[in-house]
């Protein structure tokens, strides 16, 4: 009679995040997998967790779901703002939370949610939520505690590396640095806005007076968020009942108002008013194109921007050093977000970007590290692999831009690349990757300028 050896049977993903001590970059493959058996061990009907954004890190993003139907479901009362997100934020341990008129769930049998926050060390990285047919147990409660637990454990490590690479002085905040420098900021400017509240940047289109004003934002209000605004609502009292909506989804942070060219005379006189008042509960910074003709000028609010004025030089007009000093970070912060933290800028690469004529500003300088980046197949990038001619847009735009023809477009170009390096070029095979025609692709190749 033949004998078998027994070989142990694999982990499940549930029993390797629970027992074993997984890579923090593992984490998003084996939720997914994980999830609906954890959820069948804490008697949930349906739920979702959620995980610090990779690409921003003031915003949560779905990880894992299970018990949804294709559509997915969208819980209002978790909008950042909100009171029962506010709690959440602010939470330590699980908590139950009960249906009622005002909350609703995605199944109807449901009697109330699980909500239980994943914190690494005091910051909110995630939560769960678990729909459930009843009142939680000591037991339930308990699970999904010590799980979250577990999960901040393994999250420690990335953490502390993020830590220490801001601490280092690379990234976005050695940029924004680097912007206040080159407006000839005086440090008298950022403690006036921090006691009043305004400050107002002035730059070419692409000089980075976003990424300035979330350095100043986040040099005096970092444990609150900062939010973009491009368009204002033209009626008296639709502007008054946003700027309160403002004040809630920012945290009572900074509100960044873009585009201040066009606003109208009554948006001005709002926002002035707004700045003027004792119980105005965010700071305000204001972004206008150089060389821009206002589209009406309310003098009072002209004159309050006056008082506290930055303005940013053309990409031209920065020295070669400064140059240098902004390119390192952009690589870095491309490489990291793409998967390939190891890749390294080749000096000739380096002297091209700073002494080339492709790059007109910032943009065009993160389009051209990004194809590079995206397109490399080695572990250097060498100036052969920059793209002489203006780049396009590849990744995403920031995450507060309403312009959805924008993002679409960046989503395509991106996919269309890592097609295109997967597949060495061969169109049927991307083609089918993408799940579009042939013909799609031609024409979508040529509308994006990719040849």
């Amino acid at each position: 009679m033949l004998k078998f050896k027994h070989f142990p049977s694999m982990p499940s993903a549930a029993e390797e995040l629970i027992w074993g001590n997984p890579d923090p970059g593992d984490l998003r493959l084996l939720l997914p997998l994980a999830f609906p058996e954890l959820l069948g061990w804490m008697g949930g009907l349906a739920g979702l967790a959620t995980l610090l954004s990779e690409s921003d890190q003031d915003a949560l993003e779905e990880a894992a779901s299970w018990g949804y139907g294709e559509e997915g479901f969208f819980y209002p009362f978790l909008a950042k703002g909100s009171s029962i997100r506010n709690k959440l934020e602010l939470s330590n341990s699980p908590f139950f939370l009960p249906r009622s008129n005002e909350i609703e769930f995605y199944r109807e049998d449901a009697r109330g949610c699980l909500l239980a926050p994943v914190r690494v060390q005091e910051k909110l990285f995630g939560f769960f939520l678990l729909e459930l047919g009843s009142v939680p147990d000591e037991r339930q409660i308990l699970l999904l505690g010590l799980f979250c637990q577990k999960i901040s454990g393994l999250l420690i490590p990335s953490f502390t590396s993020k830590e220490s690479r801001s601490k280092s002085g690379k990234g976005e905040d050695s940029l924004g640095a680097l912007l206040f420098q080159l407006s000839r900021g005086e440090n008298s400017q950022l403690e006036k806005f921090q006691k009043t509240g305004t400050i107002f940047i002035q730059g070419p289109p692409a000089s980075g007076k976003k990424t300035l004003a979330k350095w100043i934002h986040r040099k005096y209000f970092s444990d609150r968020s900062a939010l973009s605004v491009s368009v204002l609502p033209e009626q008296i009292l639709k502007l008054e009942k946003s700027l309160a909506e403002w004040e809630k989804m920012a945290q009572f942070g900074s509100i960044i108002f873009e585009n201040l060219e066009e606003y109208s005379l009554n948006q001005q006189r709002i926002l002035y008013e707004y700045s003027q008042r004792k119980t105005a509960k965010c700071r305000l910074i204001f972004l206008e194109k150089q060389g821009s003709q206002p589209r009406e000028e309310f003098i009072y609010f002209r004159s309050l921007l006056r008082e506290n004025r930055l303005e940013l030089p053309a990409w031209k007009e920065w020295g070669r050093a400064e140059k240098r000093s902004a390119i390192l970070p952009i690589f870095q912060e491309v490489c990291e977000m793409h998967g390939r933290p190891d890749l390294n800028l080749s000096q000739g690469a380096l002297d091209s970007l700073v002494d080339g004529s492709s790059c007109q500003n910032l943009e065009d300088l993160r389009n051209a590290i990004e194809e590079a980046v995206l397109n490399s197949g080695s572990g250097e990038i060498r100036n052969s692999e920059l793209n002489q001619e203006k780049a396009k847009g590849v990744s995403l735009p920031d995450p507060e831009d309403l312009d959805l023809r924008k993002a679409v477009e960046a989503v395509e170009r991106q996919k269309i690349l890592l097609a295109d390096k997967l597949f060495g070029g061969n169109q049927i095979r991307m083609a089918k990757a993408l799940g579009i025609s042939r013909g799609s692709l031609q024409y979508k190749l040529r509308n994006l300028g990719l040849g």
